[in-house]
């Protein structure tokens, strides 16, 4: 297969190879293709989540976000943080 490539996207390939960050053009564009298969992995996880909460609101099993529950959510993460306690991996992008 033969592909050209706009010169922006060759410049930073070719820059990722001299920097000797990728042995060549081949393993630089691999690791792109592996990272953008898990970018949609991730983002189909995340549509999968959204919809079950959907799915519980359509149901009415959803909680009201007072603004007392938001400040308690908000102090448990600050004192999480202050710990040094990384969050769920669900709750990141």
């Amino acid at each position: 297969m033969s592909i050209t490539y706009p010169p922006d996207i060759e410049a930073t390939i070719n820059r990722l190879v001299e920097e000797g960050r990728f042995s060549d053009s081949t393993e630089a564009l691999r690791a792109a293709v592996h990272l953008l298969e898990e970018r949609e992995r991730q983002h189909e996880n995340l549509l999968a989540k959204l919809q079950i909460g959907l799915d519980e609101a359509d149901r009415g099993e959803v909680d009201d976000w007072t603004p007392e529950l938001r400040e308690r959510i908000r102090q448990e993460a600050h004192e999480m943080f202050l710990r040094g306690e990384e969050p769920d991996s669900d709750v990141l992008p």
